[in-house]
């Protein structure tokens, strides 16, 4: 990724709500290190106008806290031992969200205790996570556009392109493969 940054010039942070026409061929680049990757992505799409998870779960910081847990378990793998990078978020002291989601996961897995540690970091210093921004940006986004609410044309061209390359039909609904775990909020 960083050769990709320095052959392009390019050195601001990566984010789904900077996609531009001028920057499709460098954000292009990027998804094809990710599908010539050893890597898999997870994530966890809750419509907030039919679920209200903040409610539900008495308050933001206990909603990300739950769903991140949930988003995890349902992606780890029997014999896989990870690490998880998450993004950073701001949480009042006392709130243990690294440690609630390596316990809660370990304690639920039927296969030993998958989740060696969980580090949240700035996105800005972590080419992971911004390409991670971007693929979550391609799913959230055909969500928008079945709802009319997305018509960006920079962004519905890199939607399609990250489906194509991991061969994903559509985000809506869910969707999982060996590389690509995309889960809908039930409820």
């Amino acid at each position: 990724m960083q050769r990709i940054r320095d052959r392009q010039g390019f050195h601001d942070e990566i984010k789904w709500n900077k996609v531009s026409a001028k920057k499709l061929p460098l954000l292009r680049d990027l998804i094809d290190v990710f599908v010539s990757a050893d890597a898999s992505f997870s994530a966890f799409v809750v419509d907030k106008q039919q679920h209200d998870v903040i409610t539900r779960f008495g308050g933001q910081f206990n909603a990300y806290d739950a769903l991140a847990r949930q988003l995890v378990l349902g992606s780890v793998r029997r014999g896989e031992v990870m690490w998880i990078i998450a993004d950073e978020y701001s949480t009042p002291p006392g709130v243990r969200f690294e440690e609630n989601v390596r316990d809660y996961v370990n304690k639920k897995a039927k296969h030993g205790y998958p989740i060696a540690g969980v580090c949240r970091m700035r996105s800005s210093g972590s080419d992971l996570l911004q390409l991670s921004d971007l693929l979550l940006g391609a799913v959230i986004y055909e969500h928008k556009v079945a709802r009319k609410l997305g018509h960006y044309k920079p962004k519905l061209d890199l939607m399609e392109y990250v489906k194509e390359r991991t061969d994903v039909p559509t985000f809506i609904g869910g969707y999982a493969d060996s590389r690509m775990n995309v889960a809908e909020y039930g409820g």
